[in-house]
């Protein structure tokens, strides 16, 4: 029986570990990156699939570099490697390592979305339809052969978190049925078709809602930026940031408000903020450095905001 090699870092590639292992497909090792520093008390986090391989009883490396890398898989002699989240590009001296190669569970319909973030951009741009690719990496970004491609509708009102999810339900089907094909020497490996696109990493500035924009573009921000780093706006209030926890769109119309502008409210439940085409009806906030908070708790009833206000 073959041996494989899974790489992977956060939560989402745990579904596509279980999947490998409940196939009865022999692991050999779980490759992740090393633990590292986070939150306030600077405390070591070590990453999310080095808990689920232990749980499992697969041994964990965590190299430091590429050459740690290297001798890693030298070590372990895998004849392939699966690859779901692994947070470093790998270069053809790594690649060339393994005799099947190294394939990988990309979040897009690929070409569309190479790069870090393709859920969230794919929602950020308002798409219908996503889905998930696998394929045999190669020296360039997200360009290799493809292996099997599933797609999935995304919903008016989905969020990244919500989206994320479903595609790993169909994306770890996918990388086992993926991995059984090339390891049996069944795989068929297409070009990438079309125009091809980038998602780069979400970086903080991106995530800050402009309410002189849509309310379609507004919501598809708050629907994409649903976890880490969150959605956002700059509160005239506050001085600060204020995250948004959730939100809808209202397309009726507030002719007689500026752009930013409190332009209703329902008690105990939200504010209405006027942008193009409508409003974004605030439900949870979260100010910074505070707890979440229903807004209009926060901005009527504790900043004593008032219609007309600019948030």
């Amino acid at each position: 029986m073959s041996n494989i090699v899974f790489m992977g870092t956060p939560a989402i590639a745990c579904p596509f570990l279980q999947e490998i292992r409940k196939r009865g497909l022999r692991i050999k090792a779980v490759i992740t990156q090393p633990d590292r520093l986070a939150g306030r008390g600077m405390n070591l986090i070590c990453p999310a699939i080095k808990n689920e391989a232990q749980s499992l009883s697969i041994s964990v490396f965590q190299p430091n570099t590429l050459a740690e890398l290297n001798k890693t898989l030298l070590d372990i002699k895998p004849d392939i490697a699966a690859v779901v989240a692994y947070g470093r590009i790998l270069k053809k001296e790594t690649l060339d390592l393994l005799p099947f190669g190294f394939i990988n569970a990309h979040f897009s319909l690929l070409p569309k979305y190479r790069g870090a973030a393709p859920v969230r951009n794919a929602i950020l741009n308002g798409e219908k339809e996503t889905g998930i690719t696998i394929f045999k990496i190669g020296e360039g970004l997200d360009d290799g052969p493809i292996i099997l491609s599933k797609k999935l509708d995304i919903g008016p009102d989905e969020n990244s978190i919500s989206l994320f999810e479903r595609l790993a339900q169909i994306g770890k089907i996918a990388l086992a049925d993926s991995i059984e094909l090339v390891l049996s020497n069944k795989a068929q490996y297409s070009p990438q078709e079309g125009e091809p696109s980038v998602a780069p990493k979400i970086e903080l500035k991106d995530t800050y809602i402009d309410f002189n924009k849509h309310v379609d573009s507004i919501y598809n921000a708050i629907r994409a930026f649903s976890f880490d780093p969150r959605a956002r706006f700059k509160s005239s209030v506050l001085g600060s940031d204020v995250q948004v926890i959730s939100a809808r769109p209202v397309l009726s119309d507030f002719p007689n408000y500026e752009f930013g502008s409190v332009s209703g409210f329902e008690k105990g439940k939200g504010i209405f903020i006027k942008c193009q085409g409508g409003a974004i009806f605030l439900e949870k906030i979260k100010p910074h450095g505070k707890k979440e908070v229903n807004a209009f708790d926060f901005f009527i009833n504790g900043k004593r905001m008032k219609e007309g206000d600019k948030i």
